[in-house]
């Protein structure tokens, strides 16, 4: 946890928030992707934490921040820098096709976050969804057509913003045709067929039909065990 929250956040793609707060969520997940961490939990979190005699963690509900961190927070007023020709971020697969028209927007830390590690990319995406689309940036073009980019530790870049221009990725899965008309309009319903659930039929009339022979049944069905319960009696001689 002190390596993490005091000197690398970035090694882990956690980047803090103005304040240098990371959701205890990232934090989490990031532990348990190292090796015989898969078992820790948030109350182990909050168990050290209680034992955390030096005051060095601060903690809200959902955050968590070290007080006595040796790495610069990202400042606007900071200096920009020229990032390399390619970098990648990992996404969800359903926020893919969004991403292609409207472009990457800034996460809950304010920044849109990419890395030129592409296994890191793939890494703390996959914390996200285990089969996430790895984008290309386009990143030394975009810097080129003034998009502004920064430095964060060593391998991670941060932006406001990133136009769709300058991502690339797969094609767009094709859509699933629409489920064949409900099944061929539950494969169309045939004349004297019985439907189990009758109350779901769209002809009203039919539907009446299969009421009353429901009804026709369940009294064919009573007069039966009258019947049967008379001859099961014994007869009376007084």
């Amino acid at each position: 946890m002190r390596y993490i929250l005091e000197t690398r956040p970035d090694e882990f793609g956690l980047v803090p928030d103005k304040e240098g707060y990371i959701g205890l969520k990232e934090l989490l997940k990031a532990i348990n992707e190292e090796p015989n961490m898969a078992y820790v939990r948030e109350s182990h979190i909050r168990e050290v934490l209680l034992y955390n005699r030096d005051g060095s963690f601060e903690i809200t509900e959902k955050k968590i921040r070290s007080i006595k961190r040796n790495f610069a927070l990202i400042d606007k007023d900071q200096d920009r820098v020229h990032p390399p020709k390619t970098l990648y971020k990992g996404i969800k697969r359903k926020t893919y096709p969004f991403i292609l028209k409207s472009g990457l927007l800034p996460g809950s830390n304010g920044h849109v976050v990419m890395t030129k590690d592409k296994d890191l990319a793939i890494r703390t995406a996959q914390r996200l969804d285990q089969k996430p689309i790895i984008l290309e940036i386009k990143a030394g073009v975009a810097a080129e057509n003034g998009i502004s980019f920064f430095l964060f530790g060593d391998s991670v870049y941060l932006s406001d913003k990133i136009p769709a221009q300058f991502i690339s990725g797969p094609p767009l899965p094709k859509e699933l045709p629409a489920k064949k008309e409900t099944v061929d309009k539950e494969r169309e319903i045939i004349s004297g067929s019985f439907i189990l659930q009758a109350e779901r039929d769209p002809d009203l009339k039919r539907r009446k039909n299969v009421k009353k022979r429901i009804e026709r049944k369940k009294g064919t069905k009573k007069g039966r065990k009258r019947a049967e319960i008379r001859i099961s009696r014994p007869h009376s001689f007084f």
